[in-house]
């Protein structure tokens, strides 16, 4: 059985592999196990998923589902379900549920989810209190991801179609920045789902709670794929999700503790602002925290009660009523090294007396000095523009996912229109410009309508990639963005850089926000940002902000002496390797070696004598990988 490590600090005792199994993906619950409690678990290493009941629409004569067991990263195997589009419409979208036989009333349910479609309108995740399994007979409650809207949800399902949402958060989870792990648990009237990023199943990354529900009190467990559009035969009308390690069981009464339902930053994230704003949310369940045990410890200091905010509630997205529990929050001074890793540590009891404690890290927006160029070598001002547009598949899902198949080279997604263009400055509107009188849709007047596109004429399912090396004294900057509707902006080594920090989004929904990065040393970094649009109002802004003045002052704008000024194109200092016969030189050019600057890749002769070496560009570049294999000697550097 493949297992992530379990580092939940609870005072809990765990009896028998079921218990053990049980706690290890309920940790959020701090669920103690009795010996002998009724439970499942699978992990599929066996390539088949015998025990399990299936439904698709194969049972309706459409298309039926695929229910695969691909191989996972840890040498065992997977479960992948795969509906595709029906045949024919008859109402029935692409949907495949596949559970397991008990009947839970109280439940906790964990599964890993590894990947999915994400260009694609649908829903995936776990069913609980299923009931009527069947179409359009099927009751119960899910915890899904609505894909393309960006949405963790507890929704309640009546025969399928009737679906009322309980609870709701928009979250950006990609399948390249999992694996996850996802708890599922629910008690009477009760719901708590929340998302893991592995290996840490302490500290959740995205929670989503409701109550007060009347519905569905018994039923079973399973997982489920669907899909949400409305054209159920268009080829995109398929819904696919691949899971791992599915455990379900029926945890003991009063063994559903207070739990950390928010950690801010996020556990493994990046810190928006600087100094970090630090939050623990804590919510009550079948036990209540004890407000007065909370202690906070940042980067080993433990911080005075009297420096923090309490709230004896729990304000959770979407819901009008708050939560019992604790809110608690601490503004930290910034840190003398802002480049480093960061560790905060809550611990609190609830009125039984027990104790749980959550550790977690979290970093600011730093660009590093390799990624800098030297400052003077930009060229050509201005940012470079590519927009597309498709209006042969529209509606598109409402996506930071749709936005990248769209853009992508070749296309995922058919486009009807490609427009590539420069900008002085990211100020665009879908309006007319100028209106009389001027009007802006953001912070600043609208400056410009969307290149190649009219405004008097099809205005959706628009993506669009913008590119520029911005010119960065050296320290703390506050960017924001006016969006409708979602973007991402990201900086690394190039505009391609995979690994690219990502500064700010939202990938789903509009945004009006800043948010803070630090440049290592003065230069030029390249930034890329992706912004997209589904229907209705359309504009996007890209600033910065002064925060003692509170003045806004649009990227490279060549009116204002304060603004960051953006280039597209930079002379590059040529990379030479240098070497020497001791550390402290002196050095001089190695003529044996050869510089790839594409691939970062330096190859050069091995004397046998002992030599050091050193890289000289303009750049604070350092080298990453260094083999010899013969006489040759290869290295490589960022």
């Amino acid at each position: 059985m493949k297992r992530y490590p379990v580092s939940s600090s609870s005072s809990s005792s765990r009896r028998g592999l079921a218990a053990a199994w049980a706690v290890a993906v309920a940790a959020s619950c701090s669920f103690v196990a009795a010996p002998g409690l009724r439970a499942q678990t699978d992990d599929f290493n066996d390539g088949n998923d015998a025990g399990w009941s299936r439904f698709d629409l194969a049972l309706l004569g459409l298309n039926g589902a695929q229910y695969s067991f691909p191989a996972d990263s840890s040498g065992g195997r997977a479960y992948r379900i795969y509906a595709p589009p029906p045949v024919v419409d008859v109402g029935a979208p692409a949907l495949a549920i596949s559970y397991t036989a008990p009947l839970y009333t109280r439940f906790v349910i964990g599964v890993d989810v590894l990947n999915w479609a994400t260009g694609v309108n649908q829903a995936f995740g776990i069913f609980a209190r299923a009931a009527e399994i069947g179409f359009p007979t099927i009751d119960g409650y899910v915890m899904n991801y609505n894909v393309a809207d960006g949405d963790l949800q507890i929704n309640e399902i009546t025969d399928v179609a009737g679906q009322n949402t309980r609870a709701e958060l928009a979250v950006a989870l990609d399948p390249r920045n999992g694996p996850y792990r996802w708890v599922f648990s629910g008690y009477e009237n009760n719901f708590l789902g929340q998302v893991f990023r592995l290996p840490d199943t302490v500290n959740p990354i995205a929670s989503v709670i409701g109550s007060g529900v009347i519905g569905y009190d018994r039923g079973q467990s399973g997982l489920f794929v669907f899909n949400r559009d409305g054209n159920v035969t268009a080829p995109t009308s398929f819904a696919d999700a691949t899971f791992d390690n599915f455990a379900a069981s029926a945890p003991p009464p009063g063994s559903l503790r207070a739990t950390v339902f928010e950690l801010q930053p996020t556990p493994g994230g990046v810190a928006r602002t600087i100094p970090a704003a630090i939050k623990v949310a804590i919510v009550d369940r079948e036990t209540a925290v004890d407000p007065g045990s909370v202690q906070l410890t940042v980067d080993g200091q433990v911080i005075p009660s009297s420096a923090l905010t309490v709230d004896n509630e729990v304000v959770v997205p979407n819901t009008f009523e708050p939560f019992p529990g604790v809110t608690v929050r601490y503004t930290a001074p910034a840190p003398a090294n802002l480049a480093g890793v960061h560790t905060n540590r809550v611990t609190f009891r609830d009125h039984t007396g027990f104790t749980q404690t959550h550790e977690w890290t979290y970093s600011y927006a730093y660009l590093k000095a390799a990624h800098a160029l030297p400052p003077g070598s930009g060229r050509n001002p201005g940012f470079s523009v590519r927009l597309v547009q498709s209006i042969q598949n529209q509606p598109l899902p409402n996506s930071l996912a749709r936005a990248e198949q769209q853009l992508a080279t070749p296309p995922q997604i058919p486009v009807d229109l490609t427009t590539n263009t420069t900008a002085p400055v990211i100020n665009f509107t879908q309006k007319l410009v100028p209106d009389n009188p001027p009007s802006a849709d953001g912070h600043f007047e609208d400056a410009a309508t969307f290149p190649g596109i009219d405004p008097f004429g099809n205005t959706d399912d628009i993506a669009m990639e913008v590119l520029a090396y911005l010119e960065l004294p050296a320290g703390a900057h506050t960017f924001g963005v006016t969006s409708d509707d979602g973007f991402e902006l990201r900086s690394g080594a190039s505009f391609t850089d995979p690994d690219a920090l990502v500064l700010g989004a939202k990938t789903s929904g509009t945004f009006d926000g800043t948010f803070d990065v630090i440049a290592e040393t003065a230069g030029l970094y390249p930034f890329r940002l992706v912004w997209f649009e589904r229907g209705g109002g359309a504009h996007v802004e890209l600033f910065t902000l002064d925060p003692a003045s509170g003045e806004r002052v649009l990227v490279n704008d060549l009116s204002q002496p304060r603004a960051i000024r953006a280039f597209r194109d930079v002379v590059r200092p040529q990379v030479k390797l240098q070497a020497a016969a001791a550390v402290n030189g002196p050095y001089a050019d190695d003529p044996a070696a050869t510089v790839n600057e594409q691939t970062r890749t330096i190859t050069t002769s091995a004397s046998g004598a002992t030599r050091f070496y050193r890289l000289v560009g303009g750049a604070a570049l350092r080298f990453k990988t260094v083999a010899l294999e013969g006489t040759q000697l290869t290295m490589t550097y960022e």
